[in-house]
């Protein structure tokens, strides 16, 4: 089968419409064999790849190459005398339908999931995707099986990599490594999340759940600064009674009707000319509380309880993760800023602006005084250490916080600015590590000693991709590569 350029007539753009760009190639391989064309034809140029393009870098982008993996979808399910079940998958594999070919084949799930299953396979573990209570899904990849290039010959090869430095490098790589073809990992029995919704008024009381709930996740709400807490453990009952099913069934529609979209499409009112700041500050404090359900505990399947419908509205997204022995101090700089920014409070306490004036951003945040008001809450989940080298919670002895901020407004000049101060001042005071796949605006130069391995693990790009085709401008920018000193353009084949 010949490998054809279908260039695409209108941009690719990114699920939160913040990246937009025309490749000058655009390839949709069906096998191996026309993989290793592509990045033989291409060896001088630019390659990425893309996925369900639900990142918010730019970390997909490249004007040159662009390769869409999605005919690589294969699911293959082997099953060990010992009851164990291993799955080998292709890289363009949509998660939601992973899921699905393992639950009808077997009583197995995948190890973790993250919030949403639109992902691919390969786009996932490639930014370290997570849930709550466990590593991220790139820690659990037994064997990675990737189209990279030969650091002799030059030329394209496909490389297996099942134990080393080079399986913990490929696990998280960014796209640096390679195009990836498959990935096999262990799956483990299914099983069923007992979840409860509670309120609590400090991090202290939240974060002393753990112990008995380890799944669990939380959000705080903003200007009424309450936390309400999922609290989330493993089960193995299931809802077998007509009454108990009937609550589930509830529960989940009540979720998918009330919270994935009426919450939203409350929200989007509220940020259009029908609201205001002050609309959005009195929906928080006192419409939200009254119609969260709480109290109520419900068992469902954990794909069912674990996940939720983000992607039924744009948004942007930038993710920090806060290691566990600064959580409490980057909490509350993230709750004064906030006030601050928009204009509740005048000032904040003297141990945050003697942080915050010790590395120069307290004047930046008084500027900012009344310029956004965040609307949406802030989320929290505990992500534990990863077997990998550049994964967020890679390097550590410690879990790791994540706190997502998102943004359901456009334009979003004023968010940015709010999400800039954050970033740099979480990272400068509390050793904070930004998602590879959302938005970023750090540089290699403010990050570079947060990640100890991640000298070695561009050694280790350079052997597999010595011309520095799988990199661009975010990986270059971020991850501290050799600065790009002209655009690589591949030659008219």
């Amino acid at each position: 089968m010949v490998l054809t350029n279908s260039q695409p007539e209108t941009p690719i753009t990114n699920f939160g419409g913040n990246i937009s760009f025309v490749p000058k190639y655009f390839y949709k391989p069906q096998t191996e064999a026309q993989v290793l064309e592509l990045l033989n034809q291409h060896a001088t140029g630019n390659i990425r790849v893309i996925a369900s393009l639900h990142a918010w870098s730019d970390v997909v982008e490249s004007e040159d190459v662009i390769v869409d993996m999605s005919h690589f979808d294969k699911v293959a399910i082997a099953k060990s005398e010992a009851g164990d079940v291993q799955v080998t998958v292709g890289g363009g594999c949509v998660l939601q339908k992973l899921l699905d070919t393992i639950h009808s084949q077997t009583n197995f799930t995948l190890p973790t999931l993250g919030a949403v299953k639109e992902q691919t396979i390969a786009g996932a573990i490639s930014t370290g995707t997570h849930g709550s209570g466990k590593p991220s899904l790139s820690h659990y990849m037994d064997e990675l099986r990737v189209a990279t290039y030969d650091p002799e010959t030059g030329k394209a090869g496909i490389y297996e990599w099942k134990n080393g430095v080079e399986l913990r490098a490929a696990r998280c790589a960014v796209g640096c490594m390679g195009i990836i073809l498959s990935v096999t990992f262990r799956c483990i029995p299914q099983y069923y999340v007992e979840e409860t919704v509670c309120r609590y008024e400090t991090l202290e009381e939240v974060l002393a759940q753990e112990p008995e709930f380890p799944l669990q996740q939380f959000m705080l709400v903003p200007y009424l600064w309450s936390y309400f807490v999922y609290q989330r453990r493993e089960t193995l009952k299931k809802p077998i009674t007509p009454v108990g099913r009937v609550n589930t069934q509830l529960y989940q529609t009540y979720q998918l009707i009330g919270v994935d979209i009426l919450f939203h499409l409350t929200l989007k009112a509220l940020l259009s000319s029908l609201g205001s700041s002050e609309t959005v500050r009195w929906f928080y404090k006192k419409l939200l509380p009254s119609i969260i359900v709480q109290g109520k505990t419900v068992v469902n399947e954990s794909e069912n309880a674990l996940t939720m419908k983000h992607q039924l509205f744009k948004h942007l997204e930038m993710e920090v993760f806060i290691p566990a022995r600064n959580i409490l101090k980057a909490t509350k700089l993230v709750q004064h800023s906030t006030s601050l920014f928009a204009g509740t409070s005048e000032t904040v306490p003297d141990d945050v602006a003697s942080d915050l004036s010790r590395i120069g951003l307290l004047e930046m945040l008084m500027k900012h005084r009344g310029s956004y008001t965040h609307h949406y809450p802030l989320f929290f989940r505990r992500v534990l250490p990863d077997d990998t080298l550049i994964s967020m919670t890679s390097s550590s002895t410690e879990p790791y916080y994540t706190i997502s901020f998102f943004t359901y407004s456009e334009p979003r000049t004023q968010f940015y600015e709010f999400a800039k101060f954050l970033a740099h001042s979480l990272t400068q005071l509390y050793d904070a590590r930004l998602h590879w796949g959302k938005y970023y605006p750090l540089t290699n130069r403010e990050i570079e000693h947060l990640y100890p391995p991640l000298e070695e693990f561009r050694q280790i790009c350079k052997k597999t991709d010595p011309n520095g085709v799988f990199r661009n401008d975010y990986t270059k920018r971020v991850l501290g590569f050799d600065p790009i000193l002209t655009q690589k353009v591949s030659p008219a084949p």
